[in-house]
């Protein structure tokens, strides 16, 4: 479950114990998940409206949103809470407070992620294996093993990589993130000069001289390292 953290700043004594009653409140409502805190950062903070700008300015740094509490009758504006404090005013202003915060979130959440994948899609970034994955990543997949070879013997990008294995893009594309968030993979990011137009479509590996002339490499290694002598 979330929880989201409620602080309170220079408000009287009274004031703040009320408040912190209110939390407490609603504490056993799995719907709430608000809890006051002495700290930031802070998700929400409650401030009084004498706040000057400077303070202002670093309660934006702060606190994800800010409710400053005014005198009785001051024209109810956003994020001004009335005083005396009303429980039900307060919940209202933390639950609208707390469907922003997580579409904020979900928003980031989905753009890093959407980042991530860039990364494994960019025609700039190639990999290279920094250590051969564990049995219980590898799963005795034979897809894993040919990709984790490929990585292993020459930087490569994913759409390089789908080439090359014969393997769908998306399948390299899940099995380099997996790699990667083990901290498996050296990432080598063209710099833009050597980009030249990034915009332009990118040409993978794909004619059979050049992806033959790779194998056939591939396999004389192989079988130099078993004394069999050079490929045939």
């Amino acid at each position: 479950m979330t929880v989201l953290r409620l602080g309170v700043y220079r408000l009287p004594a009274p004031e703040a114990a009320v408040i912190r009653t209110i939390v407490q409140l609603y504490a056993n409502d799995v719907a709430f998940p608000w809890t006051m805190v002495n700290a930031p950062p802070y998700d929400a903070l409650l401030v009084d409206e004498s706040a000057t700008a400077n303070e202002r300015a670093e309660f934006a740094r702060t606190a994800g949103a800010v409710l400053a509490l005014t005198r009785r009758n001051s024209g109810g504006s956003p994020h001004t809470l009335e005083r005396p404090i009303r429980a039900d005013k307060l919940q209202q202003w933390l639950k609208s407070t707390e469907r922003a915060l997580l579409a904020a979130r979900s928003t980031r959440s989905a753009m890093e992620e959407q980042s991530a994948l860039e990364i494994e899609v960019s025609y700039s970034v190639r990999f290279t294996l920094r250590r051969w994955p564990s049995a219980l990543l590898l799963r005795n997949d034979p897809d894993k093993v040919r990709m984790s070879s490929l990585l292993a013997r020459r930087t490569l990008s994913a759409i390089e990589l789908a080439e090359l294995g014969e393997i769908s893009l998306p399948r390299c594309v899940t099995f380099l993130q997996t790699l990667r968030s083990a901290g498996m993979l050296e990432l080598h990011v063209a710099p833009a000069a050597a980009r030249g137009h990034a915009e332009l479509p990118y040409l993978p590996i794909t004619s059979a001289p050049v992806r033959s002339e790779f194998m056939r490499g591939l396999i004389g290694g192989i079988r130099r390292r078993l004394g069999l002598g050079a490929t045939p």
